[in-house]
């Protein structure tokens, strides 16, 4: 009897123990979840807590629709001011017409009396217009005023060449003079060709300063 009670007795303590691992192993879940539980809790409080956290980043507040309508207002305004400085620079703003290029006065554009062409060319350059025309309107508005268009070349090429250039030359400004309002009476024309350089260099720079036309006030020049 005593060998069977003994076994008995280890059975039962057995099955105590097995029981007790069981009860053991089904509440260790449970802390762990509360401890996730606990370790979210003060993540949402701090964020949720937080009275700059919607001005500073924008977070579904008003703090956060004033920043960004502040952005836009400082980028609007900088994009305007860039506008106005582009303007005055190039002289279209509003307040500042032709502020940048300027405009060349009458009597600045009646002291120009030279003409210059291309090599081998008479034809009128865009940049002499605004000189020519201020010539044929004073020319058209002083009766009595005479000129001289001299007509000229460079060094290259033969005299009788060179005359006959200097002359389409001298030809070409006045045709340009009459057709803006002064007379033919008002007008002579010469050509020295290659004779009477400006420049006695033998260089293109020399060369661009002789392909001309003087224009010469024999008679009521301007003041």
């Amino acid at each position: 009897m005593s060998h069977k009670n003994l076994s008995i007795a280890l059975c039962l303590a057995v099955a105590l123990a097995a029981s007790g691992c069981t009860t053991l192993k089904g509440k260790k879940p449970a802390v762990e979840e509360a401890t996730t539980t606990t370790q979210a809790t003060p993540t949402d409080t701090t964020t949720n807590t937080d009275p700059n956290s919607a001005e500073t980043n924008g977070l579904n507040g008003k703090g956060g629709v004033n920043a960004s309508g502040l952005a836009d207002n400082t980028a609007t305004t900088g994009s305007n001011n860039g506008q106005n400085g582009t303007n005055a620079s190039n002289g279209t703003g509003k307040n500042g017409q032709n502020g940048g290029n300027g405009e060349v006065s009458m009597a600045d554009l009646l002291n120009v009396r030279l003409v210059h062409f291309d090599y081998d060319s008479s034809d009128l350059s865009n940049a002499d217009y605004q000189t020519l025309q201020a010539h044929a309107q004073y020319l058209s508005q002083n009766p009595t005023a005479k000129v001289l268009l001299a007509g000229h070349a460079d060094e290259r090429g033969t005299r009788e060449y060179n005359m006959a250039l200097g002359e389409r030359r001298a030809n070409a400004v006045q045709a340009f003079l009459n057709s803006n309002g002064a007379k033919s009476s008002q007008l002579d024309t010469v050509s020295y060709g290659k004779e009477k350089p400006s420049n006695d260099g033998h260089d293109e720079a020399a060369w661009s300063e002789n392909r001309r036309v003087e224009i010469t006030y024999k008679a009521g020049s301007p003041k």
